[in-house]
């Protein structure tokens, strides 16, 4: 959605001003012409699939599984409507996920303010990195063991500039190290802040924060508006302001009433946006959620029992170290494009879940009063997890479901194996009573020369169709700078590729791009991709063609592989070991040895030792026959230079 509003704003075109319809009629343009790219991709790189069975996740079927998945977990009491905290993207305008926000590290300010205490002279002082969200404050915190502070329990402070009185609370959560060993409690935009609030049930009357027993009574005070700027809680000068603009004029403020005691330098991590690179603020707002405990339980009793396996094994740890500290999922985002929540509510705000407005009525037995659907869509992550099943043709029992489900093999980056791996098991184990999958192969991320993930928002992602047929540098530049997430870097970009690639990208064919996939396929984190390493494999495909041309002038010899000599014997026991040994890497998903076998074979024992062995003695009658036997072992990894020799050379496919 992004990538399509970017393009219309280069029309001067918005999405409301467009409309939704219409602006959703864009977005599918955009999919589709997406599509295609991604599918000629697949389709050049030699995939194996089953094209008869594609599937979308916003196709009539999946759609229908995905509305029957909320509305059964609604009816089972395990989505509900909830108003928490969430990450907040201001650029974006939606709430995200914790697994979509980048942590940037970086050295900021901390700031030391004077908060008067109420009947006195004396202040007390806070810390804190986020003046702006002063206007928030619910109470200071200090901890009890602190004796700088323990009479100041149970007093008042006097919010500088709003005047509401907020508590000194006794909490040991508080760091005494840390600033002044005092905490401005804000719970609206801090996640931290905001469980505390909620233990002590925060909430204000007439201009004075109290605590509670009864948690129905928190209610924490949100000062910013979906754009991140200061809303009408917040006083003037202050309000109607974008939230960095607001710091600055604290603090301009607060220095002119001596209420700034120092500022110093401190390290901080700011929260940024995956897709926008914007700074997240936390948020109050109304979003759907799925209670995940009991499911979370499900998907990791079949792990424990070695129901799923992990490969390599090790990546089991990162999944139950997300699995055991799992929140509920929050699943509705504020955009437009993507799955509408089947909820829609009446004019006192009544909400009614259901599959159509028309089922919904029959449901709640509903008289003829006005429904109005809820405008927000669901995660993405959420029609993913069905995906196992639901591509199948659940919830209908299809012929491809009872056939094919469970799956066996599942292959993924490490990255998703929360936002993904886990949700699939504990979607799959609550509608089926199955796992989804047995085994989960769990792959490297390849990096840019940089070690950046490669990314459509960063502009540092190679088409692996440039890589098989080339690409001129100017194609390259207009290719990374188009449709991006975040405008402002194309310029950056073009800078990066120019001095990159200065002669643009040459062509090496799918095999060679292939074998170096395969290669590249290790057991590590984090893959550099190399250009050297596919110059090296495009160099071996070209010895496997000079090889067969080579053979082919000899007279045609055995039809099969007969030993005559001793160099006969040897080459063939070391074929079969080789045979061997990649069935064993391939067992093992290690493919990056098994590629490694075949050149190691091919080059150094048949080309270097073996032909040269058969044009010394004029033994040549086996070249042949085992050239093709070869051919076969190496098909599944180079299959288009393997499929044209055995063509040519043999006057038969090899599938």
């Amino acid at each position: 959605q992004m990538v399509v509003e970017n393009n219309l704003a280069k029309k001067d075109i918005t999405r409301n001003e467009l409309g939704r319809e219409k602006f959703i009629d864009e977005v599918w343009s955009w999919k589709d012409y997406s599509e295609e790219k991604i599918t000629s991709q697949i389709k050049r790189l030699g995939c194996t699939v089953d094209w008869n069975k594609y599937r979308f996740t916003l196709d009539d079927g999946c759609n229908e599984a995905v509305i029957k998945a909320f509305v059964e977990l609604h009816r089972k009491d395990k989505i509900y409507r909830g108003y928490r905290l969430v990450n907040w993207d201001p650029s974006l305008k939606t709430a995200v996920s914790d697994l979509e926000v980048i942590r940037q590290e970086k050295d900021g300010l901390l700031w030391h303010i004077k908060y008067p205490i109420e009947d006195s002279e004396d202040f007390v002082t806070v810390a804190t990195s986020r003046p702006e969200t002063m206007f928030g404050d619910m109470a200071v915190a200090v901890n009890p063991n602190d004796d700088r502070y323990k009479n100041l329990i149970g007093k008042n402070i006097v919010l500088p500039f709003v005047g509401r009185k907020i508590p000194v609370l006794a909490d040991e959560y508080v760091d005494m190290e840390f600033g002044t060993g005092c905490l401005k409690i804000t719970p609206g935009h801090d996640f931290n802040d905001y469980e505390i609030g909620k233990k002590y049930s925060l909430h204000e009357v007439k201009g004075q924060v109290k605590t509670s027993d009864d948690a129905s009574d928190f209610e924490p005070i949100n000062i910013f508006n979906e754009d991140a700027w200061s809303n009408e809680k917040v006083p003037k000068p202050f309000s109607n302001l974008d939230r960095f603009k607001v710091r600055k004029a604290v603090l301009e403020k607060l220095k002119e009433l001596n209420l700034l005691e120092k500022e110093e330098k401190h390290h901080i991590s700011v929260p940024r946006g995956e897709r926008s690179n914007i700074v997240i603020e936390p948020r109050l707002s109304h979003q759907w959620y799925v209670k995940t405990e009991e499911m979370a339980a499900r998907a990791n009793e079949a792990v424990n029992k070695g129901e799923i396996k992990f490969h390599p094994g090790n990546w089991v740890k990162t999944y139950f170290n997300w699995m055991n500290n799992i929140e509920d999922w929050c699943i509705s985002r504020q955009i437009w494009w993507g799955h509408r929540i089947p909820a829609w509510y009446d004019s006192e705000n009544n909400v009614y879940v259901g599959h159509s407005e028309g089922e919904i009525r029959q449901f709640y037995k509903l008289d003829d009063r006005k429904l109005l659907q809820d405008e927000d869509v669901l995660d993405t992550w959420f029609s993913a997890s069905l995906w196992p099943f639901a591509s199948l043709g659940w919830p209908k029992k299809t012929e491809d479901f009872e056939k094919h489900f469970p799956t066996s093999l599942l292959v993924t980056g490490f990255d998703i194996i929360f936002f993904w791996v886990a949700r699939m098991m504990m979607m799959s184990l609550e509608f089926t009573d199955q796992i989804p999958f047995k085994d989960v192969y769990v792959t490297g991320l390849i990096r840019d020369e940089n070690g950046q993930k490669m990314s459509k928002s960063k502009g540092n992602v190679i088409d692996p169709l440039d890589l098989i047929y080339g690409i001129s540098q100017d194609d390259l530049v207009e290719k990374r700078t188009s449709n991006l997430m975040q405008e402002g870097i194309a310029p950056k970009i073009e800078r990066k590729t120019r001095n990159q690639f200065p002669k643009g990208i040459d062509s090496y064919g799918t095999d060679a791009l292939r074998m170096t996939f395969y290669s590249l396929a290790t057991h590590t984190k984090d893959i550099s991709f190399e250009m050297g390493r596919l110059k090296g494999y495009r160099n071996f495909c070209t010895k496997v063609w000079n090889a067969a041309r080579f053979i082919n002038g000899y007279p045609a010899g055995n039809d099969l592989f007969q030993s005559a000599n001793k160099t006969d014997d040897w080459i063939y026991e070391e074929f079969e070991k080789s045979k061997k040994q990649i069935e064993r890497n391939i067992k093992d998903y290690r493919l990056d040895f098994a590629v490694n076998e075949v050149y190691e074979f091919f080059w150094n024992k048949f080309c270097d030792v073996y032909i040269e062995d058969c044009k010394k003695s004029g033994e040549t009658k086996n070249l042949r026959p085992l050239l093709k036997e070869i051919l076969n072992m190496m098909h599944p990894f180079a299959p288009f230079i393997t499929e044209e020799i055995h063509s040519l050379l043999f006057d038969s496919s090899i599938i």
